[in-house]
């Protein structure tokens, strides 16, 4: 093959086009796109697992009488 193999199963790093093609589907900034996929790879499974999880943390949630207690 004379092209480079193109699926939807990878995202290439180096193609201008693709980083913008996958943070528009990903709706993350390209930026933020490049640090997902050196954290976790090109494979775009892992690449939307990375970018889907909760960013928060229990630290950043409210603290003494601003949470509700029992339901």
């Amino acid at each position: 093959m004379s092209q480079p193999d193109r699926t939807l199963n990878t995202i290439n790093a180096a193609d201008p086009f693709a980083i913008r093609y996958w943070s528009k589907q990903l709706r993350i900034s390209e930026g933020d796109l490049r640090q997902a996929i050196a954290a976790v790879g090109t494979s775009t499974q892992a690449v939307r697992q990375y970018t889907q999880r909760p960013q928060a943390n229990r630290a950043d949630e409210p603290r003494g009488g601003h949470r509700k207690r029992g339901a």
